[in-house]
């Protein structure tokens, strides 16, 4: 039976990764970061787990030692930090050290998570593709910066024969998302009214489901040195609201945000960052306010992916949250209290 090592394999995207790659008959070694609890894994059909940091090479040494595949998954992914630092130094030069332990142990195939986020974005409502070049610096969050310069490096190494398959994740939702991730945290804010206001712009929205399934299928089928979308659903961000709180039983408006609004809710949020974590602030703003489109149809006819319909991924995710405990933040007096209540359910489902 042949040997995969997930880095990652604890968090959202990873998890379903590993049941995927389990059921399909692999052998999957999870790498968790110290101090990561292997109680995240329960349920999972897990060959064996090591303990291990990015940032360190021995220890990556050591966890792909054995290893015929490598699926990179492990990275930070926060739109606020209080310090930006370890954002580059797990995303970018982690996924360098990640490589150069492949490259060192003579692994047969890499495959490395990006995200669309390390791509450009076109004018209007146009999808971009694997092609497109990042475009986006000095107007997204320092975690879209991080996977674009970690893009760079990838790249270069598939170029010089690392065999690497890149696979670019749309927006993921779905049940499991026990930090909350940011996409999650939209869910939760729509449905409690934090987020009252929809930006002009759109995402694209894709099933963590179809995300692992989409991993497994770029490790076997996936062109040496192919690059490919698992984006989802392009949607307005009213249209992402709207069907949010339509599969969320949530019958509260919405409004349009003029350009003034977001601008304002930017500039405080820059400030609120400066002690907390904001709701928003400017740079997310200016990113999220363009639409965020995707064409993955290269994938679905290279790998034969398939996505299934946002309405049911939507559900799913609404109804894992509320199983398990999850608060619906306002924007009253009583956020605070939902706030700490979000930390408890987070808490929770990490600890046990």
């Amino acid at each position: 039976m042949k040997r995969v090592l997930v880095t990652g394999g604890g968090g959202f995207i990873g998890r379903h990764v590993v049941r995927e790659l389990a059921g399909a008959g692999w052998a999957v070694r999870v790498m968790l970061a110290p101090g990561e609890p292997e109680h995240l894994l329960d349920g999972l059909d897990v060959a064996e787990t090591v303990v291990g940091d990015v940032r360190d090479l021995p220890s990556l040494d050591a966890a792909v030692d054995g290893c015929t595949a490598v699926v990179h998954m492990a990275a930070i992914y926060a739109l606020w930090m209080a310090d930006y630092r370890p954002l580059y130094d797990v995303n970018v030069q982690g996924t360098v050290n990640v490589m150069e332990a492949c490259r060192r142990a003579g692994v047969e195939r890499i495959v490395y998570t990006s995200s669309i986020a390390a791509l450009g974005v076109l004018p209007g409502e146009a999808a971009a593709d694997a092609m497109t070049p990042f475009n986006q610096r000095g107007r997204c969050p320092h975690y879209i910066t991080s996977k674009a310069e970690a893009e760079v490096r990838v790249r270069a190494l598939q170029d010089d024969g690392l065999p690497v398959v890149i696979v670019y994740p749309g927006m993921p939702y779905g049940p499991g998302d026990h930090r909350p991730t940011p996409t999650g945290l939209t869910v939760l804010r729509v449905l409690g009214g934090a987020y009252f206001l929809a930006g002009p712009g759109g995402i694209n929205a894709v099933d963590v489901r179809d995300v692992a399934t989409g991993h497994l299928l770029a490790l076997e089928r996936g062109e040496q040195g192919g690059r490919y979308l698992l984006s989802g659903h392009n949607i307005s961000m009213d249209g992402m609201f709207t069907l949010i709180k339509q599969v969320g039983g949530v019958e509260r408006a919405h409004r349009a945000a003029p350009p003034w609004a977001l601008w304002l809710l930017g500039a405080i949020g820059d400030l609120v960052g400066r002690v907390t974590e904001p709701l928003v602030d400017s740079r997310t703003v200016r990113y999220t306010s363009q639409f965020l489109y995707y064409d993955c149809s290269h994938t679905e006819r290279a790998l034969g992916w398939t996505r299934r319909p946002l309405d049911e991924t939507l559900a799913d995710a609404v109804a894992w949250f509320r199983e398990h405990g999850y608060p619906e933040p306002g924007m009253g007096l009583t956020a605070l209290g939902a706030r700490r209540q979000l930390r408890l359910a987070s808490s929770k489902e990490r600890n046990g």
